[in-house]
């Protein structure tokens, strides 16, 4: 009978189980004051890597969702908006009151050449209706604008900080051990 090698703890040919405790701390120092203590363990540190991480605003920009990366401009998006509201407006007004017969130029023949007048006529006034809107509305959110509370521009500057992040390779008995260290050390963040 075969043995099987995939027992929990059994160590085949060069295959060995590995944890991975990665850190992030505002200080270089207390990522060595962690790699000492973990050394103190028995961790294997001197494999340990460090690298210093910086948040900007491209890694910013790359987080945020999705609606918020948009190719046109607020002002340019409400002005498409009314150039197709208002071209579709003016083309069921145009039609009724063609077909009504108080609406007819004699230079233009047919329905077709009156629902093209029509659509251009409503698309130019409804995308500069739309482009005033928009401008009206930015101008009266801009005087209701309030200072941000001092807890929330904290935050940001906490966002904005950079840091120093660590990653060692363990054994998988001391995860729990190297975790409850590194948090006593004030670690930012811990993935284990």
């Amino acid at each position: 009978m075969i043995e099987s090698p995939t027992q929990p703890g059994s160590v085949t040919g060069a295959h060995r189980e590995s944890l991975w405790l990665v850190a992030l701390y505002e200080t270089e120092e207390r990522i060595h004051e962690l790699l000492e203590r973990l050394h103190a363990l028995g961790v294997e540190t001197e494999d340990a890597s460090i690298v210093h991480v910086e948040l900007n605003d491209q890694l910013r920009a790359a987080n945020l969702p999705p609606a918020a990366h948009t190719p046109l401009s607020p002002h340019a998006r409400n002005a498409v908006t009314g150039a197709i509201a208002g071209s579709a407006l003016f083309l069921l007004m145009g039609l009724g009151l063609y077909e009504a017969g108080p609406l007819k130029f004699s230079q233009l023949q047919g329905l077709p050449a009156h629902a093209v007048l029509f659509v251009l006529a409503g698309a130019l006034l409804g995308s500069m209706t739309g482009a005033l809107l928009s401008t009206t509305m930015n101008a009266f959110a801009a005087a209701q604008a309030k200072p941000l509370p001092k807890a929330a521009t904290d935050k940001m500057q906490e966002l904005a900080s950079d840091g120093y992040l660590v990653a060692v390779k363990m054994p998988p008995h001391l995860g729990e051990q190297a975790e409850a260290i590194a948090r006593q050390l004030g670690a930012k963040q811990i993935l284990l």
